[in-house]
């Protein structure tokens, strides 16, 4: 429950006001709820080398497999490693490749 007197401050805000920090709110709870979500699990065709969260957004290099009958991949030797940016979705992680280096975007959305 809110705090009397922080309720009384909330309410004395103009609506612009208001609306920045709802804004505000927004954002930190997002903020907070990604440190607290799970990482996203390496499917059965990766193999997870390194991983760092940077923002709202975790970054994983992976060994992966092609998915061609006859690669080299098939019988172990997985292709990479390759960088993916990973962000949380509802219930799900969306991924995006970014290559061979991690060169780090600004901040948005995948």
């Amino acid at each position: 429950m809110i705090d009397k007197e922080l309720q009384e401050l909330i309410q004395a805000l103009s609506l612009e006001d208001k609306q920045l920090l709802q804004g505000w709110l927004s954002k930190e709870i997002e903020r907070e709820l990604m440190a607290a979500t799970i990482e996203p699990v390496t499917q059965s065709s990766r193999e997870l080398v390194d991983r760092q969260r940077i923002g709202n957004l975790i970054y994983q290099l992976e060994m992966v497999k092609c998915g061609k009958p006859n690669c080299k991949c098939t019988r172990g030797q997985l292709h990479g490693p390759y960088w993916y940016a990973y962000q949380r979705q509802g219930d799900k992680f969306k991924s995006r490749y970014i290559g061979k280096t991690l060169k780090l975007p600004q901040e948005k959305e995948i």
